[in-house]
């Protein structure tokens, strides 16, 4: 009888351990989603952080061009103007840029972003089109102009798009 009554009147721990269980278990998915949240935040603020850093030095870019034109490119920012023309006989500048989208020089290594301009002219207005380009081991990020629309055919190396436009006084 006395083994009955004990069995009957246990401590209640077996019930206990499975709740505990059950609450360190719910704790463990919720911060398993505030990590996630926090990874993504992160991510999404890198992301936001360099297109603003390309957008600027397009901007700059772009301003350089209006007021000194490709002599200004080439001596200020560091352009060298690429061999082959564009597909319509523009003209084709590429500059290396470090990590924060500064003109890099001639500094050497391989994981450098790149700044390209493509300079039309005809009739008296010339249009340029700067580029920035993330090398292909960098994240995938990709905008185009002022909406930052997602630029499907990029493979996220184009972070940003600028087009401009000036008169071109004609020479006498």
């Amino acid at each position: 009888m006395k083994g009955k009554i004990e069995k009957r009147g246990g401590s209640g721990s077996g019930l206990f351990l499975m709740e505990m269980i059950v609450v360190v278990f719910f704790f463990v998915i919720c911060a398993s989603q505030c990590i996630l949240a926090f990874a993504t935040s992160e991510k999404m603020s890198r992301q936001g952080r360099e297109l603003n850093q390309a957008v600027t030095m397009a901007e700059s870019i772009v301003e350089v061009w209006k007021q000194e034109g490709t002599n200004g490119l080439t001596n200020r920012l560091g352009f060298s103007e690429e061999s082959a023309p564009g597909s319509d006989g523009s003209q084709v500048y590429l500059a290396k840029m470090d990590g924060e989208w500064r003109p890099a020089g001639s500094a050497e290594g391989d994981n450098w972003r790149v700044a390209r301009i493509e300079i039309r002219e005809e009739d008296g207005m010339a249009e340029a089109t700067v580029t920035m380009e993330n090398p292909p081991d960098l994240p995938a990020v990709a905008y185009r102009g002022e909406a930052a629309e997602l630029l499907p055919d990029s493979e996220g190396r184009v972070v940003f798009v600028l087009e401009a436009r000036k008169y071109v006084h004609p020479q006498r």
